[in-house]
Order: structure tokens, then C-alpha cells, then sequence
């Protein structure tokens, strides 16, 4: 691809955006305080929003899934957002971690980017509606554009990129 600015081609410049999301997943990983998130706050905070979404049906639907497995959900959300960033900051099965995180920006943008009946239950709805849509825009930016093809183990190892 041509040179932007001359310095990086596309694909190099798609390949600082992949870094930089899985940057950014690695990120909400590492800023939990995992012990309270697997004890319950997390499970806790997501069946209080189920309880005021907006739309109650989606809200029952929240809280069928999630209650019955509090003991092991909130490790299912930080294996795929750990296995997000691994994937994206190496170019590691770049697409299948790209479909994740679609997966869960759409998620945390139904859950917790819409406005609660009580908005004391988030008051920052509208922060995660900012933050989660721009890394879903991104996300299938670099999907579209097989951006896991520079700079990566795809790459290296010949998985997901024609030669």
C-alpha cells in the first residue's frame, strides 16, 4: 500500500491502531481491582443495571444469564478481554480476537451505554457509550482491512494472511 506522509504505509499505520486497541483492552484488564470484580462486585454492578435498563426485557434476559453463573462469569469477561489484547498487541488470531471484542463493546454498550431508570446506578452511561463505540468503529476498521497482516504473528505464522 502507498505511503502516508512517507514514513508508513496503510497497512503499518492499521497495525499501530491493532496495537493500540489491544493497548487499550490490556488496559481494562489491568485497571479492575480483580479481586473485588470475581467476588461479586462485577456481578453485583451488572444485575443492578439489568435491574434499571431501560428496556426490561433485555434486563430480565441480563439477569437469567449472569445470576445462575455469578461464580464463574465475571472470568469468562476477563479471559476474553486478557485474550482480546494478547491477541491484537501480537497479531495473534487477529480476527477471531477482533470478533470478540466487537462481541463485547456491543455488549457493554447495551448494558451499560444506555441510560439507567435510576441514574445513580451510572452515572457515567454516557462515558461508556463514547469509549465503547469508538473502539467498535476501530475494531471493524481493522477487520475489514485484515490489519492482523503487518507486524504480527499471523503474519509469521501464516494464519488468516494470502501471501
Amino acid at each position: 500500500m502507498d505511503d502516508i506522509f512517507g514514513f508508513l504505509t496503510v497497512s503499518q499505520w492499521l497495525a499501530i491502531l491493532r496495537i493500540g486497541i489491544g493497548l487499550w483492552w490490556l488496559k481494562s484488564f489491568f485497571h479492575k481491582p480483580l479481586r473485588k470484580f470475581v467476588d461479586g462486585q462485577m456481578v453485583d454492578w451488572t444485575l443492578e443495571l439489568a435491574d434499571n435498563h431501560p428496556v426490561p426485557a433485555y434486563g430480565r434476559l441480563i439477569r437469567k444469564m449472569v445470576e445462575p453463573n455469578r461464580s464463574w462469569f465475571p472470568y469468562l469477561i476477563l479471559l476474553g478481554e486478557i485474550s482480546v489484547a494478547i491477541g491484537l498487541i501480537l497479531g495473534l488470531f487477529t480476527p477471531l480476537a477482533l470478533i470478540v471484542a466487537v462481541f463485547l463493546n456491543l455488549n457493554y454498550i447495551s448494558l451499560a451505554g444506555v441510560k439507567p431508570k435510576d441514574i445513580s446506578v451510572n452515572r457515567c452511561y454516557q462515558c461508556e457509550q463514547g469509549q465503547n463505540w469508538n473502539m467498535l468503529v476501530a475494531e471493524v476498521v481493522l477487520l475489514a482491512t485484515a490489519a492482523g497482516c503487518t507486524w504480527s504473528l499471523d503474519a509469521l505464522l501464516g494464519f488468516f494472511c494470502s501471501a
